[in-house]
């Protein structure tokens, strides 16, 4: 019984949890867009990563090769209880 209490507990501690804050489209009436881009920053221990300055709209759209942003979205990803943060800043437009 322990030892699947022990399982119950790392399972637990170890999945992600993972988070969408979809932003509005900044366009009223503008479609999505049919290109992407992305820029990724991480937090370890509350701390951000050296690409931490770099993960913003304006990265994104170039990483896409975006000029004209129509909806822009904010996903994190969370590892044990928050230590470990993945934040991707993803945009969408032509």
């Amino acid at each position: 019984m322990t030892l699947a209490a022990s399982a119950a507990i790392a399972m637990f501690t170890l999945s992600s949890c993972v988070t969408v804050n979809s932003g509005a489209a900044l366009a009223e009436k503008a479609p999505v867009g049919p290109k992407v881009g992305e820029a990724k920053s991480s937090i370890i221990l509350g701390f951000w990563s050296s690409k931490g300055e770099q993960n913003n709209i304006k990265e994104a759209a170039a990483n896409g090769g975006i000029t004209k942003v129509s909806q822009v979205e904010y996903v994190d990803k969370s590892i044990l209880l928050g230590l470990f943060i993945q934040h991707t800043t993803r945009v969408y437009g032509e």
